[in-house]
């Protein structure tokens, strides 16, 4: 029985284990620079060589700029009034003692429009301004942002082949809030992936070793059987469904939850019964899910078993009713309400009216037959 749960549990767990490591190690690995540059310091955008320029998470001292060439806009859909929230303008790599660089560009949040207006026509007249600190990553153009780039050069008769050469396809995406509030978010992602990996390397190491057993165990000890009953219980117990995940012994009823397995004792259940939800979408029905309700004195708010369909839950119900005398099979309004309000007077039906010992289901047919 624990050999054969533990394989079926890794088995069960192996797919969304890898989805996990992998989407770690990509949401870590593609994040780790970010969050290392944030959390040691950010790159002086300056101190790159055209060469080197990718996607660093850098800093920037802007005391030049060549002008806006692009704005992006936000548009209210009840008003249709439009709002800048960001532009872009030239600027070029390097500092002023660099002998090889290009020009490139920066996306800043409009409020800075008056500022950079300004450095823009000091830079125009040949002066420098004082600096600006932005802080921002540094991505690739899209084609529509690289089109008003071209276009920005080509206006001041600029060559395809100039542009090639003394630009770059680049612009540093400065933060809208503060570094360590923007800059923190790489870190916060790179702290998901970490943990997201290590997650699924513990789903798969728990399940080979046994430890998602560790629940199930407890069940068994908790109810007070050995587990040489419980697995010889197991073994005949009846299932409920294809994989076996869902089975009825005399001892206990077997179930998974999540990956978990699972198991509550049949001599604490005291009510069981069939839920069925339709499902609609827009008023058209889409499904129906049918669910077996098992109430007991280690599940007072009750378990919730899936079931494939209304014969499998009568099925189930059915081995209930013929195989545990004192559970009540059933469901009323009026025993919903002795259950939540007067317990004392619903035990009282038959839970606390016969022995909790399970009978062959063929013998409590036959016992019946006898009475007729």
């Amino acid at each position: 029985m624990f050999e054969e749960l533990k394989k079926r549990t890794l088995k069960g767990t192996l797919v969304w284990s890898i989805i996990l490591i992998l989407a770690g190690l990509g949401l870590a690995g593609w994040n780790a620079m970010d969050a290392f540059y944030v959390v040691t310091g950010y790159v002086d955008f300056t101190t790159l060589a055209p060469d080197e320029i990718g996607s660093q998470v850098v800093k920037l001292d802007m005391t030049d700029n060549f002008g806006c060439y692009l704005e992006q806009y936000s548009k209210n859909t009840k008003t249709n009034a439009t709002t800048t929230t960001d532009l872009y303008y030239i600027i070029w790599t390097g500092d002023e003692n660099s002998t090889d660089w290009r020009f490139m560009s920066i996306k800043v949040p409009a409020r800075y429009e008056s500022q950079l207006e300004a450095m823009a026509e000091t830079t125009a007249a040949g002066g420098t301004s004082d600096p600006i600190t932005f802080y921002g990553k540094i991505k690739k153009l899209d084609s529509e942002e690289l089109y008003y780039f071209k276009d920005y050069f080509k206006d001041a008769d600029w060559t395809d082949a100039d542009i090639e050469e003394s630009t770059l396809p680049y612009y540093i995406d400065s933060f809208a809030f503060s570094p360590a509030l923007s800059g923190g978010f790489y870190v916060i992602l790179f702290g998901a992936g970490v943990i997201i990996l290590i997650y699924g390397i513990y789903r798969i190491a728990s399940a080979a070793s046994g430890g998602a057993l560790k629940k199930l165990h407890k069940d068994i000890a908790d109810a007070g059987f050995t587990e040489a009953s419980v697995e010889s219980d197991y073994q005949n117990a009846k299932a409920f469904d294809k994989k076996g995940t869902l089975k009825v012994g005399k001892l206990m009823t077997y179930y998974t939850a999540g990956s978990i397995p699972r198991a509550v004792p049949n001599n604490k259940i005291m009510w069981a019964y069939q839920n069925t939800v339709t499902h609609r979408t827009n008023g058209v029905k889409t499904g129906t899910t049918y669910n077996v309700m098992v109430f007991g004195e280690t599940a007072p708010k009750g378990l919730t078993f899936s079931v494939a369909n209304e014969a499998v839950a009568q099925d189930m119900l059915n081995y209930y009713h013929a195989t545990l005398p004192w559970v009540v099979v059933g469901y009323s309004d009026e025993l919903k309400k002795l259950y939540n309000k007067d317990r004392a007077q619903f035990l009282g039906l038959r839970y606390n009216t016969c022995e909790h010992t399970a009978v062959d289901p063929a013998d409590a047919a036959s016992a019946i037959d006898g009475q007729q």
